[in-house]
């Protein structure tokens, strides 16, 4: 209560500012733009354009030149499916009962929340989805394919391959898959559809519709297991030469409740040699130990494979840039791209997500308004993944969702967030004075901490 309060306070008096603002930053003759909508599975800010001095990111970097770019963007929940779910619906894990990855935490079970989506179909938008955008399966509702989407944007598409790569697939944390092509793994298969919608799209416009689109396009690398063609691996300096963090180190004083044991990525079999009968995640003494931890080279040879699967999945996002531009549509599109939450690759002894760790916690956020933001911008300001949602309103100049009450009755379409507009016009000003981040426990970390049950820890 005292984080919705705290949120609150802040939030109502703003939100008449955004509506104020917000509304003079875009000229109303814009209205009606389309939405390309990126979500990308794990993926911390380490590119280029946010200056990692190894990461290979290209495209991503040549829409920075185009976008604003926010530095200080941050997830409310690191893990897949509560994160979603608050950007999607604009509100905090704690207003949509959505904590974790359950199919008993679909948001509907529990609140009325209206997702972006699903408010862009009902304000006169063609809405297309595919691949990762809601957490897959029962968690949300299979796709939220019942209220979400528009009828041209069904059946809801995923690779047909997707579950041979995914993470239920324990034989190997990383692969280079040697003589394969792109679309011969589930990105590059949902990078082909994206191109074939968009050019669908660009048909149905020369037959008349008259409708704009909200396309989400949502890739799963890096997600673990980080796999990709060998070429994406190659384009990386040898293991040797990968660069290990500077601050690998557990934080002194830490509380051992802050910590998440990384147990999933302790059991395929090209990383559970280093830990078998070690008991790493019985206790914070043995977690913390030496032994316990990714040797060199292993950590070497797991951040290769992170930076060459998101590279892999970089070059997705550019050839689906490059066909927006080939349909004509770059010109009156806005562009979305986030991560649903980071990824620790070994700093402070962490790996994974499931934490709030900044390296957890924070986020990749580009925003692209074509005549607006060309020449590329930057906002230090603090942002949230929740406002997102009010931002697209307010840009295509759709009705501004309402800022939810604090009391249980809320409306349909309501957010606890905040447009970013009026950073596009000030980049140099603040929407907000915080931003938050939780995470249950013992959901993941050490089940056994003496009076440590059922916590949520911010």
């Amino acid at each position: 209560h005292k984080l919705k309060t705290m949120a609150y306070s802040a939030g109502l008096v703003l939100a008449i500012a955004v509506v104020i603002v917000g509304s003079t930053v875009v000229d109303s003759s814009r209205n009606g733009m389309n939405v390309l909508f990126f979500a990308i599975d794990d993926l911390r800010p380490e590119l280029g354009c946010y200056g990692s001095k190894q990461a290979l990111s290209p495209h991503i970097d040549a829409l920075a030149k185009k976008s604003m770019l926010f530095e200080r963007a941050y997830c409310q929940v690191a893990v897949c499916s509560p994160s979603r779910t608050s950007l999607l619906t604009g509100r905090r894990p704690d207003t949509n009962h959505v904590w974790t990855i359950s199919p008993e935490e679909y948001w509907r079970m529990f609140t009325n929340a209206t997702t972006i989506p699903q408010y862009f179909k009902e304000n006169g938008y063609i809405s297309i989805g595919m691949g990762k955008v809601f957490h897959p399966g029962a968690p949300n509702g299979f796709d939220d394919s019942k209220y979400s989407w528009s009828p041209e944007g069904l059946p809801y598409y995923h690779s047909p391959i997707e579950k041979d790569y995914g993470p239920g697939n324990k034989t190997s944390l990383w692969w280079a898959f040697e003589g394969i092509e792109d679309n011969q793994l589930p990105d590059g298969q949902i990078c082909d559809n994206a191109i074939t919608v968009l050019q669908n799209l660009r048909k149905n416009k020369t037959q008349g519709e008259d409708r704009p689109f909200f396309l989400a396009v949502g890739f799963h690398k890096p997600h673990v297991p980080q796999y990709a063609p060998k070429k994406y691996f190659d384009m990386y300096p040898p293991v040797d030469k990968i660069l290990l963090p500077e601050n690998p180190d557990i934080p002194k004083e830490m509380p051992d409740i802050a910590y998440e044991t990384w147990s999933v990525l302790r059991e395929f079999d090209n990383t559970k040699m280093y830990f078998e009968g070690k008991n790493c995640t019985e206790s914070p003494d043995k977690a913390y130990s030496k032994e316990c931890q990714f040797p060199d080279n292993a950590a070497r040879e797991f951040r290769r494979a992170y930076y060459a699967a998101m590279t892999y999945t970089d070059y997705q996002v550019g050839k689906v840039l490059t066909e927006l531009e080939k349909q004509g549509f770059a010109n009156d599109t806005i562009i979305v791209l986030w991560g649903d939450h980071g990824w620790q690759l070994g700093e402070h002894a962490e790996w994974a997500k499931f934490s709030n760790f900044e390296d957890a916690t924070r986020v990749p956020f580009l925003l692209r308004f074509p005549g607006l933001t060309d020449g590329g911008m930057r906002s230090n300001a603090l942002v949230e993944l929740i406002d997102i949602f009010p931002s697209l309103a307010d840009l295509t100049g759709i009705p501004m969702p309402p800022v939810c009450p604090e009391s249980k009755e809320q409306p349909l379409a309501c957010v606890e967030g905040l447009s970013v507009a009026p950073l596009l016009k000030n980049p140099s000003s603040q929407i907000k004075n915080a931003s938050f981040s939780q995470y249950p426990r013992p959901n993941v970390g050490f089940s056994h901490l003496p009076g440590k049950c059922g916590l949520m820890f911010y």
